[in-house]
């Protein structure tokens, strides 16, 4: 049986494989079901050539392949494959015929989920008849959805099918361009109920459709041209599409109530109910066409004005000096003062702009509650509260490495791989058995396609482990073996890929992608080679404190061990170690310096902890002494490091301060406003110890982990942050995940190290205020709130940033504004105090007017107003030029009163 499949295959005979088939019995069938997936394996396997690549299978015996699964697999093994067996629709109706497998239909019906199927509707139809399959209404509108054509050959298209793709229809129906003529013409022949559509492309808005497709069905229903008596008839289902989550839907309803809200049969107290939600939206748009329609019920007088008054309360939600003024001019012109219109208003009261405020006086009264100072004490780098906790026992470290597996980028890495070199050797025939998930779990992890770097060092580091255990307890550990070569399997079925790099065997020997994790593969082969000899000396890189810190006490004391031990450590683990050693509260380490240390180390850690001004001592391993001086000091140039080997590198590495420029294309360019941050190439000289540093700038390409060496460069993250810029923020347009995951993570990391901020630090939390992100903007609100909360915000230096930025353009206004309103004004006094300095620096970059500067003026009124202070002279220079512009004319004659 078998020899007669490898015999099909082999000689390519497609013609014979279903008469083979249709003579095995089902158990014949099944007994042949690992035969076929160990061939369609060896078929599939990619063949590189020196252009091209391709399966090492022909088209054949692909073929015969997916006819045998098809026949002979159940479900489950046969997996979603909606297309092999399909290719050929003819070839496929001859195997129903005598093989229709009784999970076919439950596997017709879940094609909704695929995404891309060789049958289509017709198809599905004619299986139905034969009974094949037994269709869902699901599947059915799915499947019209992709099908716009023959919907007379069926009566049951346009009976039934039709209204089962308004409830599930497919997300590409907006795609078929053909669709909505069509149904324009099916209404207007009566072929579709005209009433019934114009309802269920109502439905369509609170159905959890995509936005493409509730937009379809918003274009189909305005398509139509529905009738005020059509719209008066619809009026509860426009009601309710005004809770739809897509904003389209929301303004296509409130276009269309407008339309009847002079009708007597309008519903202006339902309507009533949906304002505060309406109002409180983030889309102007929304906003402004719910007050123009609250408008117009005021008008009619038909109802209790307090009540639609007191809904209208919410629009104070929003900080938009027009939406305010519109608001308080209709409360005060159609809501009359009563207690209950006090009270709803008192819950927005310290929202309320400074120039509205007046306005409504006899409504909330004109003084605004004072906001109290926020200024706290200096962050401590290092406390209890984020002292990381590490595994006690062998016991303690196997239930922590599935942790660190999952968040290898992290100080779970550092963690695990100390728990590793101080347990390696206390393995017993009892404990040894709970190595057998986490070696599971690692070759589960590392046999991905994808996998993080750390992952790869730390799951191999997990891996060579168990493979050294297993020697040591066969009987218990006996099923490694067999998991550990499946996943040998699954990484020789990729070697000849292009660049595939290993990651299984000896350490030494797994690959490195990038140039800048060679500084971290060779602290994990010291690391290996510590639980190989048993040497529990510990690595003097691991994070004391999270995210990424040393405490200084705790360096003091691993140097010492290693001193009473005279064990050289290895290079990078120093330079590690000394680049995340925290140095805002250093006295007691120097205490336990001068103590307990001597000779270089004692003289390398008094100069990095800033006892001794200068280096001085023998310089025995130059790579640690200039790292701590970059460390200590980056923009000092230690003239005692002259000669050391290190002269040659461009001195923004050492100082990680760039130039950069915003620049304007003239609008020619496919980036018509660009960020320009020079970043020299660099390429390490053989002979010496490199620096930890130079892995890092001498990598030239992008890779995923650059955020991560935010943990590795915590005093001096410039030149994370300079490749970040370069490589993620040149354009402000960039909406590729990639770069907005790298983004993210380097703003956050930002947060997380609590530091005052550099040079790079200011350009890239000014840059990312502007990101077209909304997380990525409000993080960087955070670092923000908090610098200025703790008194390490250079609000001048950021605002140079910022209005650099936006002197041509580089980003919408608009995301400031928002930013400002929604994140950061009104916090408290000092925050406010903050922001005017922030503003006013921006200000005094700009020349011309550029878009929605207004918008950014009304702001900066409302802060003066807020701080009872004045724009400074130089601002109401630039003001004054700037009001002979237009629409800008009235914000800076209120301005230039103050």
């Amino acid at each position: 049986m078998k020899e007669r499949l490898y015999e099909i295959l082999n000689e390519e005979k497609t013609h014979e494989i279903i008469p083979f088939l249709k003579q095995l019995t089902v158990e014949e069938r099944k007994a042949l079901v690992p035969t076929i997936k160990k061939l369609d394996r060896e078929i599939s396997k990619i063949v590189m050539t020196k252009n091209s690549y391709h399966t090492a299978g022909s088209t054949e015996q692909h073929s015969i392949i997916d006819i045998a699964s098809f026949v002979c697999m159940d479900q489950k093994n046969f997996g979603k494959n909606y297309w092999s067996v399909f290719r050929n629709i003819n070839q496929a109706e001859q195997i129903l015929e005598w093989g229709c497998p009784d999970w076919f239909s439950d596997f017709i019906n879940e094609s909704i989920e695929a995404e891309f199927t060789a049958f289509n509707y017709q198809d599905i139809l004619g299986w139905t008849e034969k009974g094949y399959v037994q269709p869902n209404p699901e599947l059915l509108g799915h499947h019209l959805s992709n099908h716009p054509s023959d919907l007379d050959k069926h009566p049951e298209t346009l009976q039934t099918h039709f209204w089962y793709l308004c409830e599930y229809p497919s997300k590409s129906l907006p795609f078929h361009k053909e669709w909505l003529p069509l149904v324009q013409k099916l209404v207007g022949e009566q072929k579709i109920d005209r009433k019934r559509f114009l309802k269920e492309c109502l439905l369509a808005s609170n159905r959890n459709f995509n936005k493409n497709v509730t937009g379809w069905f918003m274009d189909s229903f305005v398509a139509l041209k529905p009738t005020d008596e059509e719209i008066v008839e619809l009026q509860n289902e426009l009601l309710a599409g005004l809770s739809s989550a897509q904003s389209k839907s929301v303004n296509t309803m409130l276009s269309y109530l407008k339309k009847i809200v002079s009708d007597p049969a309008f519903k202006s107290e339902k309507f009533s109910h949906y304002l505060p939600n309406l109002l409180s939206s983030e889309v102007k748009t929304i906003v402004v066409s719910s007050l123009a329609l609250t408008e117009k019920i005021f008008q009619k007088k038909k109802m209790d004005h307090e009540i639609l008054g007191m809904a209208l309360s919410t629009a104070f939600v929003s900080k938009d000096d027009g939406i305010q003024s519109k608001t308080a001019k209709m409360i005060l012109k159609y809501v009359p003062a009563s207690e209950n219109m006090k009270e709803s208003l008192s819950h927005y009261s310290d929202n309320i702009l400074t120039n509205i405020r007046p306005l409504l006086a006899k409504y909330i009264g004109e003084k605004q509650q004072e906001l109290e100072d926020i200024t706290i004490e200096k962050i401590a780098l290092i406390t209890a509260e984020n002292k990381v906790k590490e595994p006690e026992s062998l016991e303690d470290l196997m239930f922590f490495l599935p942790l660190a597996i999952e968040n290898p980028e992290t100080y779970h890495y550092d963690i695990a791989l100390a728990g590793l070199i101080r347990f390696a050797e206390d393995a017993d025939a009892e404990s040894v058995q709970l190595i057998e998930p986490v070696f599971q779990k690692a070759c589960k992890t590392i046999a991905k396609w994808e996998v993080p770097y750390f992952n790869v060092l730390l799951c191999n580091l997990i891996i060579n482990y168990g493979l050294s255990l297993m020697k040591k307890f066969p009987a218990q550990l006996k099923n490694l073996e067999k998991i550990y070569q499946k996943t040998l399997e699954e990484e020789a079925s990729r070697e000849s890929y292009l660049n595939y790099h290993k990651k299984l065997g000896p350490i030494e020997r797994i690959g490195v992608e990038s140039l800048a994790m060679k500084g971290f593969k060779e602290i994990a082969v010291t690391a290996y080679h510590k639980m190989q000899s048993g040497d529990k000396t510990p690595l003097l890189s691991t994070v004391t404190h999270a995210p990424c810190w040393i405490a200084p006490v705790s360096l003091v004391e691993r140097f010492e061990i290693y001193q009473n031990k005279n064990i050289e450590p290895n290079h990078l683990d120093v330079q590690l170690a000394l680049q995340r050693c925290a140095l805002d509260d250093t006295s007691e380490a120097i205490q336990q310096a001068e103590k307990k240390l001597k000779g270089e180390y004692k003289d390398l850690v008094l100069f990095l902890l800033g006892k001794n001004i200068k280096p001085k001592g023998k310089f025995e391993h130059p790579s640690w002494w200039v790292t701590a001086g970059i460390t200590r000091s980056p923009e000092t140039d230690f003239k005692e490091f002259k000669g050391l080997g290190y002269d040659h590198i461009p001195k923004e590495f050492f100082s990680g301060d760039y130039l950069w420029k915003t620049i304007d294309s003239k609008k020619n360019s496919y980036y018509p406003v660009e960020l320009s941050i020079v970043i020299p190439k660099y390429h390490p000289e053989k002979g010496r110890d490199k620096l930890f540093l130079e892995y890092f700038i001498a990598e030239q390409k992008s890779f995923s982990e650059v955020p991560v060496f935010m943990w590795s460069f915590p005093n001096t993250p410039g030149n994370v942050l300079a490749k970040t810029i370069k490589m993620c923020l040149f354009y402000s347009g960039i909406a590729e995940v990639y770069e907005r995951n790298m983004v993210l993570k380097t703003v956050q990391a930002l947060y997380q190290i609590k530091k005052p901020l550099d040079e790079m630090g200011y350009l890239f939390l000014g840059t990312v205020f502007l990101d077209g992100d909304k997380t990525i903007r409000g993080t960087a609100a955070e670092i923000w709130l908090e610098h200025v909360s703790h008194q390490m915000m250079d609000n001048t230096r950021l605002g140079k940033v910022i209005g650099q930025h936006e002197k041509p353009e580089w980003a919408p206004v608009k995301r400031l504004t928002d930013l400002i309103q929604h994140h950061i004004l009104n916090v408290s006094k000092n925050h406010n105090l903050a922001l005017e300095e922030l503003i006013s620096t921006l200000l005094l970059q700009m020349e011309n007017p550029v878009t929605n500067l207004k918008k950014l003026l009304e702001v900066y009124h409302e802060v003066l107003a807020l701080n009872q202070s004045e724009a400074n002279e130089k601002v109401r220079e630039k003001l004054s030029s700037w009001k002979e512009n237009s629409s800008l004319k009235k914000i800076c004659n209120l301005l230039l009163k103050k």
